[in-house]
């Protein structure tokens, strides 16, 4: 039997009447009886969903069947008025271009004057979410700021987006959300299905068009966190999963610079493949040529980095090297690149949770690494005061970054060293005077 995929749709229903088994009967489908399903939230509307062929097909409510009024029996685009069929010689509705390709919406309104539509479900390429929690301008919602979806392989209806929001503290509407069908124009856009603004934690139905309202994460930060959002434009639905979270990860990051195979761009980087959003750790792979390097946190802008904290940091295979995030007027961190000395095949691994790079050069694993002597080195914190100890006289260093990558303390010592910082999430790294990590820890004061 062909499957029947539902459509609920939400409109003000005029008649309230009760549940009839409304079928499609006759050879514009694959079976001679088709139920179309009811709308959970208006009981006047019935739909169907898939395919349908050329030819004649009736409406039958069980009782009666239903053929369209004055003649006009191609609904295509346009609502039909439906009447009671008194001679079974009666011509029915009838497509004239079916293209057995696609899918088809059939709308059946009940009601004292019944009416028919069909219309051609449409097939998007793209969709993209735009609003607050992805604004980057500070001031009103920028086409320019829109991220597009991911679009399943398998369903061409289904789209995903998977990665952080948060409520944004400054701009318009800062908590709010909507998607749309193109980043040129503000319409066509889906909105919720109701009639005003609804949270996105706990989203079901959506609409096309209509009253510009939105979904909204809270003011409070409690909607802060990782979310996979699924929408089904056929259905007009939309599933979201919510992890709460105090971070913000880029959902992807970048390479650029003359060691790298793009060269100095931003336009056309080296995308690094997430290998765990959640814990914020990204790599690549590729072939390296001796020169610099660094992160890009968004493509097609130099202002938001990731970059050494030294300046022109010689990467040694197998070790680790901590990394602080560079932010154009938000951060005066120093443009530091990383360097790479030798041309090589190579996998670059970068970790935001704790703040490192590391690149092993083809399957070389650094044998010298010191994050594995982990034993060694003693990194404590409580109610407001870190520790640090080292167990010789080499002079280190230790760096404090708040969970989204800035540096909050940075100093040198010998043996120990012990300090006071505003309590909260911290993490605190490490390093020997060739800057390479020792010993790393995540710190709550």
């Amino acid at each position: 039997m062909k499957r029947i995929i539902l459509f609920l749709l939400a409109t003000c229903a005029v008649f309230t009447l009760q549940a009839k088994d409304w079928t499609i009967i006759g050879e514009a489908l694959e079976n001679d009886t088709t139920l179309l399903e009811q709308d959970a939230t208006n009981t006047n509307v019935y739909k169907y969903m898939g395919e349908i062929t050329t030819g004649e097909f009736k409406l039958s409510d069980g009782t009666n069947v239903y053929i369209p009024v004055c003649g006009i029996n191609d609904p295509m685009g346009q609502q039909i008025g439906m009447e009671i069929q008194v001679d079974t010689s009666q011509v029915g509705f009838g497509v004239k271009y079916v293209n057995p390709s696609k899918i088809y919406i059939i709308t059946l309104v009940d009601g004292p004057d019944p009416t028919l539509e069909v219309e051609v479900a449409e097939i998007y390429t793209h969709l993209y979410m735009v609003g607050g929690p992805v604004n980057t301008t500070g001031s009103g919602w920028q086409l320019s700021d829109a991220l597009e979806l991911e679009k399943d392989t398998a369903d061409q209806f289904v789209f995903y987006y998977r990665g952080f929001l948060k409520y944004n503290s400054s701009g318009d509407e800062p908590g709010s959300i909507k998607f749309l069908t193109s980043k040129s124009s503000w319409s066509p856009a889906f909105h919720p299905a109701g009639s005003g603004n609804e949270p996105l934690i706990g989203a079901a139905k959506m609409r096309l068009d209509g009253d510009d309202t939105k979904w909204e994460i809270p003011v409070d930060g409690s909607g802060n966190g990782y979310y996979v959002i699924k929408l089904n434009t056929l259905e007009e639905t939309i599933e979201v999963q919510f992890t709460p979270s105090d971070a913000d990860y880029p959902s992807v990051v970048y390479l650029t610079g003359d060691a790298m195979p793009c060269g100095w761009v931003n336009d056309y980087p080296e995308t690094m493949t997430t290998t765990n959003l959640l814990e914020g750790r990204y790599q690549w792979t590729g072939n390296v040529v001796p020169g610099q390097f660094k992160f890009l946190k968004a493509k097609n802008y130099w202002g938001s980095c990731y970059v050494s904290l030294v300046e022109d940091q010689l990467i040694e295979s197998g070790w680790s090297y901590p990394v602080i995030y560079e932010g154009w007027g938000e951060t005066s961190v120093n443009d530091y690149k990383f360097r790479i000395s030798e041309a090589a095949t190579c996998t670059i691994s970068l970790d935001l949770f704790e703040m490192k790079v590391r690149v092993s050069y083809g399957t070389t694993v650094g044998i010298n690494d010191l994050e594995n002597q982990t034993g060694k080195y003693s990194i404590i914190g409580y109610n407001g005061t870190i520790k640090a100890s080292s167990p010789d006289l080499l002079p280190m260093k230790i760096m404090v970054y708040s969970i989204d990558g800035r540096m909050k303390y940075s100093n040198s010592f010998v043996s120990n060293t012990e300090f006071r910082i505003q309590k909260g999430f911290y993490i605190v790294v490490l390093t020997d005077l060739q800057n390479r990590v020792c010993k790393k820890e995540k710190l709550i004061l």
